[in-house]
């Protein structure tokens, strides 16, 4: 009898595991879905997906700077969509973190192409912040650096 027991405690333990293994992974899927659908929002052009995806606080850091969801929409989205539009992009790396509604994202990514007529070989690196707001998880911080790979 007690094996018994014992054996539907390690089975529950295992399937309980089971699932929230596959719970964090959907989760981390609609992160990481969020974070792609604004990258092509900035390929694209695409400012009221960007806008959509930003939270109404967002910080942006970039280039030494810090911007609100606005100035960056209003400049610097249209810069940053031409850059990517014409450089070749392999992500090389990418963790996530979640707790609760919060979740972080680093992504190391190999950009490599020509821009303005200079070839460029980057190594770039972001840091994401999202937070889960009514359902939706939204950007609230950015921070992109990028250095020569030579």
């Amino acid at each position: 009898m007690s094996t018994r027991i014992s054996l539907i405690v390690i089975l529950l333990f295992i399937v309980g595991t089971s699932l929230a293994v596959g719970q964090d992974s959907a989760t981390e899927k609609k992160v990481i879905k969020t974070l792609d659908a604004f990258h092509q929002a900035i390929i694209e052009n695409d400012s009221q997906t960007a806008k959509h995806l930003l939270s109404e606080s967002a910080r942006i850091l970039e280039g030494g700077n810090i911007e609100t969801k606005d100035e960056y929409l209003s400049h610097h989205f249209h810069s940053d969509g031409k850059f990517l539009s014409a450089m070749k992009r392999e992500n090389e790396s990418r963790d996530v973190t979640i707790e609760g509604n919060m979740a972080w994202v680093s992504t190391q990514t190999h950009t490599w192409g020509t821009y303005s007529n200079r070839t460029l070989d980057l190594n770039s690196l972001e840091l994401a912040v999202l937070k889960k707001e009514e359902g939706n998880w939204k950007i609230t911080a950015l921070h992109w650096s990028s250095a020569s790979r030579d």
